[in-house]
């Protein structure tokens, strides 16, 4: 295959492509959907039907999978340390039993960029959606390379070189709407204080660019998280505040976003060095279940954050 068929979503973000069954992708239209995704940081491929093993080996051909996310922070579900940890599930069911299936349930979840709060994240997420109710949870998806590019002069300047200090379910970020949204900040819920301490002890502060860069392409991105970003280095937090608030509202504009609304079948890759997401709130009532892989990116194609000995915060 020397090409592949896509369309856009909008102007500014997201393409579909056409007629490709992940399943069973040869050499030659890998190497194409990867060249795609570094063009743009959201695909989506729409009627997928995949096993977990498919899933996962299609993730496993853009780089090595994160082992961490569930027993940190993603579900309480006790049969989670007999599953696969290469695979996350996303969803507000429960097991005859109680148990959770999965994490991040119905809630409305912020937005964020996956695992910054760690010093050498996983930055690719391959979400695959199993049974997705129409018309409610729907992602919303920020370009923050389209962002960056259209940065007025001035606070460009203010955030090149700047580097942020990241904390996982902080209750002081540095966020204006974060500040007063503090409930809304995502966290694990914990059955002991002892838990609470463990969690924090595998999640320590941690330190980012602002900016990262695209060794292949030359592409630069705004890498921040509302969410999680406690300071900015080198500025006071009355400084700190106003920038990252700038910079926020300059990248919410509503030509940065694209809003997906589910089907079933959906699977949606995004990358993290140049995305925010979030997800709506919506009923507990109505059944939600994804299926999602964390990849570490190979930097020969893709921004990566620096390695952890690089990040690690003083």
């Amino acid at each position: 295959m020397s090409r592949i068929e896509t369309r856009p979503l909008q102007e500014n973000l997201g393409t579909e492509v056409l007629n490709i069954d992940l399943s069973g992708l040869d050499d030659e239209t890998f190497s194409l959907v990867r060249q795609a995704w570094q063009r743009d940081p959201l695909l989506l491929f729409r009627r997928q039907s995949l096993t977990e093993e498919d899933l996962l080996a299609f993730s496993k051909r853009f780089g090595s999978l994160d082992l961490d996310t569930i027993k940190d922070i993603n579900t309480d579900d006790p049969a989670a340390d007999d599953r696969n940890p290469e695979l996350f599930f996303v969803s507000n069911l429960h097991f005859d039993d109680g148990s959770k299936v999965g994490g991040l349930s119905n809630d409305e979840v912020v937005w964020h960029t996956d695992l910054i709060f760690r010093a050498n994240p996983a930055s690719g997420s391959i979400f695959y959606g199993v049974e997705m109710p129409k018309d409610t949870a729907k992602t919303s998806f920020c370009n923050m390379a389209h962002a960056y590019r259209t940065l007025p002069d001035e606070l460009r300047r203010a955030v090149d070189g700047k580097r942020a200090r990241c904390k996982y379910g902080t209750e002081a970020p540095l966020s204006s709407f974060m500040r007063q949204n503090v409930n809304k900040n995502f966290r694990r819920e914990t059955a002991s204080a002892e838990e609470t301490e463990a969690i924090d002890r595998r999640t320590p502060e941690v330190v980012h660019d602002m900016v990262l860069e695209n060794a292949a392409t030359g592409e630069r991105s705004l890498y921040l998280s509302p969410n999680h970003t406690t300071a900015i280095e080198n500025l006071s937090n009355k400084d700190g505040r106003e920038l990252f608030d700038a910079l926020m509202d300059h990248a919410l504009r509503p030509e940065n976003i694209y809003s997906h609304d589910w089907r079933n079948g959906d699977v949606l890759l995004w990358d993290n060095t140049r995305l925010l997401h979030q997800r709506e709130a919506f009923s507990g009532r109505i059944p939600r279940l994804a299926k999602r892989t964390t990849v570490y990116m190979d930097p020969a194609y893709f921004a990566v954050p620096k390695p952890a000995k690089e990040n690690a915060a003083t």
